[in-house]
């Protein structure tokens, strides 16, 4: 699969955007589509886990953590699982969170142009007609 890496934490671990514009995440041999307009639900989820000292169970949009039998904890996005532990959390959070601010002000980085931001400059050769100013 192609991919354009955004943001890597490790060998294996990244969040990249395919051809299709959705994102990737990958973990280790898993790779799992993530759509862009619903990461901040993982965000807050990954936020929550960890600021409420792992409830036994949370739930936002489709992404869900909840503890696993072996320690750690499992995160479903629909129906795909990642078997993750506490320091897996804490890694894919800063993965998140960096895909979060990479994506969230991308127009704020363009350089201003005359017509506001976001808006591209394009270089047009003047006209040569018969009225000239």
């Amino acid at each position: 699969m192609e991919l354009t890496t955004i943001t890597q934490i490790a060998p294996g671990r990244l969040i990249g955007v395919a051809p299709d514009g959705d994102l990737r995440l990958v973990w280790d041999h898993a790779i799992i589509r993530l759509p862009i307009f619903d990461l901040p639900h993982l965000a807050s989820l990954l936020d929550l886990w960890l600021l409420e000292e792992e409830p036994a169970l949370l739930r936002r949009g489709y992404y869900r953590l909840t503890h696993s039998p072996e320690g750690g904890c499992h995160l479903w996005v629909h129906t795909a699982g990642l078997w993750l532990s506490r320091q897996d959390v804490q890694m894919l959070m800063s993965l998140v969170n960096a895909v979060v601010e990479e994506l969230c002000r991308p127009l704020c980085r363009q350089p201003k142009a005359p017509f506001g931001i976001g808006y591209r400059k394009f270089i047009a050769s003047p006209r040569r007609g018969h009225h000239r100013n």
